[in-house]
């Protein structure tokens, strides 16, 4: 699939966005969705399913209001608000760790720049992305399996790791197509293009699709 059939793609998904009952959808309505809430929610997905971090992202968030509160917070008592999403217990070390670097060297503020969220330990480059993106609205692609499941299959990239297919997207699409594209190939890869029961039968864009031919 070459540059401007995938931007023909997205545009489609985009239109259909809205019909899709996808648990990333969720994320949108449950909660106020601050930056410091979105990282801390995204620093718990990692290897967890949408469902189960979600619950555990809600179980924290009426415990703790913000980084301080958090950094001053037991590790023991961030597990048990967490568990039984993947790593809890190192995800509530990390937790507690950039809570904590957040109130000392931020003012309590998670930054709104790739180079300084990233100088955080435990805050990797796809971290940064999603945080950027869904917190700051910024004109980047977060790219998660999901993501690089599709665009790979699609042709679009030929790239072995999401964080080379992030610098791909990145570099080849236009600004106004970034914001958004993450939540909706992940909605579509949960609910239509899903890893082993694909839905193609009701899949609006597989007219475009390069596995099919």
């Amino acid at each position: 699939m070459d540059r401007e059939r995938f931007l023909e793609t997205i545009a489609i998904l985009f239109r259909e966005y809205e019909k899709w009952d996808a648990p990333a959808k969720v994320f949108e309505s449950a909660y106020e969705r601050t930056p410091f809430r979105i990282l801390c929610a995204t620093l718990l997905s990692f290897r967890t399913k949408d469902e189960v971090t979600l619950q555990a992202a809600l179980r924290l968030f009426e415990r703790v209001k913000d980084p301080k509160t958090l950094a001053a917070t037991e590790v023991e008592e961030i597990e048990r608000l967490i568990y039984p999403v993947g790593f809890y217990r190192k995800k509530a070390r990390t937790l507690k760790r950039v809570a904590r670097i957040l109130t000392e060297r931020f003012g309590g503020e998670v930054p709104n720049d790739k180079e300084r969220l990233v100088s955080i330990e435990g805050i990797g480059p796809k971290t940064a992305a999603i945080v950027l993106e869904n917190a700051f609205a910024k004109p980047i692609v977060a790219v998660d399996t999901h993501v690089h499941r599709l665009v790979t299959m699609w042709g679009v990239v030929d790239t072995q790791t999401p964080e080379k297919t992030a610098e791909a997207l990145n570099a080849m699409l236009p600004v106004e197509t970034k914001h958004g594209l993450n939540r909706v190939l992940v909605s579509f890869g949960q609910t239509i293009c899903r890893p082993n029961t694909p839905h193609c039968e009701v899949c609006p864009v597989v007219e475009k699709c390069e596995a099919r031919r």
